[in-house]
């Protein structure tokens, strides 16, 4: 099984945010979330453009 590292650090962080909150500390603001997350799609939309464009051997 492959580990996807993106969507696991995503996860992480949204949900060391909902703990944060949970304890009224808000450390991480939705606006560091959203950005973080458009960053990382924008990063895999690039690789998803050139890996499935190759063709096999």
């Amino acid at each position: 099984m492959k580990v996807n590292y993106f969507t696991l650090t995503l996860g992480l962080l949204g949900a060391a945010k909902l703990i944060l909150n949970a304890y009224g500390l808000d450390i991480i603001q939705d606006d560091q979330m959203n950005a973080i997350a458009n960053g990382v799609a924008a990063v895999l939309s690039i690789i998803g453009v050139y890996t499935n464009h190759q063709k096999p051997v």
